[in-house]
């Protein structure tokens, strides 16, 4: 069994490992999302595409375009029906 002192000491290293992961995770999320808008300027100022955006969420309008193809979002299947 473990004395109060040591379980105090194993639940702050666990906070902090926690900590640390939530940290990286969103560091990398905020990398690839710049490097998407880079890619993103990069293919509108040579003009490839028709629709150049790679990745643009727009909730207000409910789309989402992904690789020049723009998609309509159905929020209603996100929410429960109690």
């Amino acid at each position: 069994m473990e004395t109060r002192i040591e379980k105090r000491k194993r639940h702050k290293k666990e906070k902090r490992k926690n900590f640390y992961k939530f940290i990286v995770l969103i560091l990398t999320l905020f990398i690839f999302y710049y490097g998407i808008k880079v890619v993103n300027e990069s293919i509108v100022y040579l003009d490839y595409l028709k629709n150049p955006n790679i990745f643009k969420l727009d909730i207000r309008e409910k789309k989402i375009d992904l690789f020049g193809r723009s998609y309509l979002i159905d929020l209603k299947i996100l929410k429960k029906d109690e």
